[in-house]
């Protein structure tokens, strides 16, 4: 048969319009399934198996297409029907129809996930943005900045409660304190409508707050009140200060009451007073904030926020300064957060803090379950999307999606460009990941694990010469270590770098299971890394779940051992590792 006879037979047989149809149908499909699956949970790998089924059907397809033909009597084989009684045209004008509708259905459901899915795209607030800043200490003796910066941050975490309301964390807002900074300017700088700035003066029981309201586009005051209470009263005033700023924005609250919750005046300048004590970020402040902490649920254990912030000490004590064996802090950490969602349980940062906890403990479907649970409650906030980000196990597009929003509602939470950074990197995508750890750097220009970073994406670019460079500039100890093994065995000193890794190996072996896999893997042997994997398993390395998006372990992905490896972990089903 001649090509024109051929093409012509596979029109008259309808197997072009019939292939078009699939196809249609098929798009059709996908979309829905794209649009579906994700608002049930379901697991990211049955949508790419109904991709897998749909590309096997379309040549089976084809092949019906040219074999049988739809006929009054039913389906023959186009052979067996005489020319007379083919009803090919007609099956032809309603396959016309079919790839009409399905057009239009697909554009149809294309534009409705356009205009309503709900992405990392940044919620537009219009003028209903806010940031706290850190209130000025005007006491007479100014000993009371824990207090003033304490109850700064209250009206700060009472305000994020709002859905309709914008508000900057902690972190953004209270870098200008101390700063000569107009409202216009840090208007500009943290993208808000407004700014709520004030002064407290402690005397006593007496207390003086003074609170304004400024827009950022002009610096006009737009409400400012002053109060002049016993300290007992200073709920009250935090929740009126709250409630006229929504009155202020216009902000409905649809039957909503913004209202603090109440503890022993005692206890509460306790709690501001460890609170304080924790942002000050070293081993001894940890200690005697747990000091503080204690003391002040000792005299009212019914506030949330005091369990909270036990929690945390336990967390970020363990992990950071070494207080406890990880055993003990987590399993004291997490006794404080439960308590603390019992207490308070519309708490964003206590679900947060839950989350990390039961994340460290390995608790992953509950530890997900907590954190998209913080992320309802307070779905604006910086530091809750970055800490969801590092959490998003294998799924490196969910991590990269979260630190963009997070970067976009609040600026300033540097650690969200270093952390963008690493997750580009882990992706390969080298020349976004620079630009993120540049954007860290202008604001930590001396941070340990910076070079090292750097070097592994000249490292990954092939530029081994820059990639040395920037490793011989690294500082921290087992980063550079880390660093040196992988540029120079890429280099081709092999005497070097196996020296390298017999010190490295002789050092961190013992407490670093993953990174010494990571290694193993770089250098082809799988067989070891299989083992040191394992052991990281084995000892719960907290480094682990980070560790298995390195680029080094992609040569393992079609290794049996890695499937059955990620099994045994106890992921959650939409952990987003690769298995083949």
């Amino acid at each position: 048969m001649k090509f024109n006879e051929y093409f012509n037979e596979l029109k008259r047989r309808n197997v072009i319009k019939s292939a078009i149809a699939y196809l249609v149908v098929a798009w059709l499909i996908t979309q829905v399934l794209s649009t579906v699956l994700p608002a049930f949970g379901a697991p990211n790998y049955l949508l790419k198996w109904s991709l897998v089924v749909l590309a096997i059907g379309f040549p089976i397809w084809l092949i019906l297409a040219w074999v049988y033909e739809f006929t009054p009597e039913g389906i023959k084989k186009t052979i067996d029907v005489e020319p007379g009684k083919s009803i090919t045209t007609k099956t032809g004008s309603r396959l016309n129809k079919l790839i009409i509708t399905t057009l239009t259905l697909a554009i149809i459901v294309l534009l409705v996930d356009r205009f309503t899915r709900d992405s990392a795209e940044v919620v537009e607030f219009g003028n209903k943005s806010i940031a706290v800043m850190a209130f000025a200490d005007m006491s007479p003796k100014q000993d009371h900045e824990y207090f003033s910066d304490g109850i700064s941050e209250e009206l700060l975490n009472l305000l994020a409660k709002i859905p309709e309301l914008k508000v900057i964390s902690r972190t953004s807002s209270f870098s200008y304190k101390g700063k000569d900074a107009k409202a216009t300017e840090i208007g500009n700088e943290l993208k808000v409508s407004h700014i709520l700035e004030g002064s407290i003066r402690k005397a006593g029981n007496m207390i003086r707050v003074t609170a304004q309201l400024i827009n950022t586009s002009d610096g006009s005051h737009e409400w400012s009140h002053t109060f002049d209470r016993e300290l007992d009263s200073i709920f009250k005033i935090q929740d009126e200060i709250a409630a006229e700023v929504s009155r202020e924005l216009k902000i409905s609250m649809l039957g909503q009451e913004l209202k603090s919750q109440s503890i022993d005046p005692e206890a509460y300048n306790l709690y501001l007073q460890a609170n304080h004590l924790i942002n000050l970020n070293t081993k001894n402040a940890y200690i005697e904030a747990e000091s503080k902490v204690k003391e002040s649920i000792a005299l009212d254990s019914s506030y949330g926020p005091s369990w909270r912030l036990l929690a945390g000490i336990y967390n970020t004590g363990t992990y950071n300064f070494s207080i406890r064996e990880p055993k003990e802090g987590i399993s004291l950490g997490l006794d404080a957060a439960y308590k603390a969602v019992d207490l308070d349980p519309d708490s964003g940062y206590a679900y947060a803090t839950l989350a990390s906890l039961q994340d460290l403990n390995w608790d992953f479907e509950e530890s997900s379950k907590n954190m998209n649970k913080a992320l309802e409650l307070i779905p604006n906030d910086g530091i809750i999307m970055g800490t969801a980000a590092n959490m998003a196990f294998g799924d490196l597009e969910k991590s990269v999606d979260l630190l963009k929003k997070a970067i976009e509602v609040d600026p300033l939470v540097y650690a969200n460009y270093f952390n963008l950074g690493h997750s580009y990197y882990r992706m390969n995508h080298l020349e976004e990941a620079e630009e993120a750890f540049n954007t860290f750097e202008l604001y930590y220009p001396g941070w340990e694990i910076l070079h090292y970073m750097i070097a592994k994406i000249r490292l990954a670019q092939g530029r081994n010469d820059e990639a040395l460079a920037e490793i011989e500039q690294e500082k921290h100890e087992f980063f550079s270590l880390y660093g040196r093994n992988f540029i120079l065995y890429a280099m081709g000193r092999e005497t070097e770098a196996d020296n390298l890794f017999a010190e490295f190996l002789d050092k961190y072996s013992a407490t670093d299971p993953a990174n010494t896999a990571d290694l193993y893997a770089f250098r082809g042997n799988y067989d070891q890394s299989f083992k040191w994997l394992n052991k990281a398993l084995e000892s719960k390395d907290p480094v682990l779940l980070e560790a298995l998006t390195y680029p080094s372990f992609k040569a393992m992905y079609s290794d049996t051992r890695w499937k059955d490896f990620i099994y045994k972990i106890g992921l959650p089903e939409n952990h987003g590792y690769p298995l083949n």
